[in-house]
């Protein structure tokens, strides 16, 4: 592997890598990953000129784009940056330190270890960006340029808004949600009956259209009121729906398997998949878990797993196409029952504290915890609704 060359780029010009570098470490900090509804509306929209794709696709490509130019310009930066360094190992030590510089990044963003898929993704893009930055750090502006299109390309995929016609039909759903809400009974009864409100007020808005779009409202809405209030935050937009005791009541009063935590759950998980996508959903679910783990909280808890991951199934299932969209809502339409869409959680363990989970299960990537997740996956399959 044949060193960069000595000071092929002026130091001046690897100081300022540097710095601009270590700013780009803190955004990828910080920064919420993926934004709501995971890319703009112009990129989406794009994605699925050029490749011919339907939304769904088109969403997730524009997203992976986007998200590929943030990480991948740590591997740019970096080799920038050391461009100037005397070693025969400066090569070798770029393409090792962008991939760890990345997963350290997201380490922190996420508050847990990113889930194998993110994982692998986040290694490869920033080894291409560094090799990008390595075969390019001779040409001052062709690097000057590529640095300038991946700025811009995550500069703009920096949207922390949902887009307006998501907003207004977010909105408009869970006003009319509330609105019939003091007719709903308590408990699992509840849960069930407003996840017919949310999404029969769906089909009403989807006749002859893309139901994608109001099944994602419905989702939002049933997020909002029956899951937490910082679902609309990660959204970057305030609903107008009056003071919030009405869905903080309902939501006290709303319950699945007889346990008020597993609705809310079972919303945000839907919530955060409508607005970000599976894996996030699923390392926000873990995160939390991880944290019930330390001490004063309580406990790690699979019941709890059980519940984001059958919210997850259902946003996929009832956004997943239009064709998908308008079967979710024909089937709840004609009657569900909670067995239908929440697995059996009698024998799965809760309230496992930090040191129990890593001598008896592993952590959280040991085997048994695998395999607990893996069961929790299967059951969750196997039920009618996500069939």
């Amino acid at each position: 592997m044949q060193a960069i060359p000595a000071k092929t780029i002026p130091s001046a010009a690897t100081r300022s890598a540097a710095v601009a570098l270590g700013l780009w470490l803190a955004m990828l900090c910080v920064l919420p990953d993926p934004r709501p509804l995971a890319a703009p509306e112009w990129a989406v929209a794009m994605a699925g000129r050029v490749g011919g794709l339907d939304e769904p696709v088109a969403r997730f490509a524009a997203t992976a784009l986007l998200r590929g130019a943030g990480v991948g310009m740590i591997g740019v930066l970096l080799a920038v940056a050391v461009s100037g360094w005397r070693s025969r190992y400066a090569t070798a030590s770029v393409l090792v330190a962008a991939p760890l510089l990345a997963l350290a990044a997201k380490r922190i963003n996420f508050g847990t270890m990113p889930i194998w898929p993110q994982l692998i993704f986040i290694l490869v893009v920033a080894a291409l960006g560094a090799l990008a930055g390595l075969a390019l750090h001779r040409n001052r502006a062709a690097l000057v340029a590529l640095i300038a299109a991946t700025c811009g390309l995550a500069g703009w995929g920096v949207s922390t808004r949902v887009p307006d016609d998501m907003h207004l039909a977010w909105e408009e759903t869970a006003r009319h949600v509330l609105h019939v809400a003091a007719d709903v009974p308590d408990g699992d009864e509840g849960f069930l009956r407003l996840l017919q409100i949310a999404f029969a007020y769906a089909e009403d808005n989807s006749h002859g259209t893309d139901a994608v779009l109001p099944n994602r409202a419905a989702i939002l809405a049933l997020g909002k009121l029956l899951g937490d209030d910082a679902v609309a935050r990660i959204g970057g937009r305030d609903l107008d729906l009056g003071p919030p005791d009405a869905w903080h009541d309902l939501r006290r009063r709303i319950r699945l398997g007889d346990r008020g935590d597993l609705s809310q759950h079972f919303w945000v998980s839907a919530a955060l998949t409508v607005l970000t996508d599976e894996p996030r959903a699923v390392t926000v679910g873990l995160s939390k878990e991880l944290m019930d783990s330390t001490p004063g909280g309580s406990g790690f808890s699979f019941v709890d797993m059980a519940a984001n991951t059958a919210g997850i199934r259902l946003a996929l299932v009832a956004t997943r196409d239009s064709n998908a969209a308008h079967a979710m809502q024909d089937r709840l339409r004609r009657g569900v029952k909670v067995a239908d869409l929440f697995p059996s959680i009698a024998d799965l363990p809760e309230g496992i504290r930090g040191d129990e989970l890593q001598t008896q299960y592993g952590g959280i990537g040991g085997a048994e915890t695998r395999r607990l997740l893996a069961e929790i996956e299967r059951r969750i399959a196997a039920l009618p609704l996500y069939r």
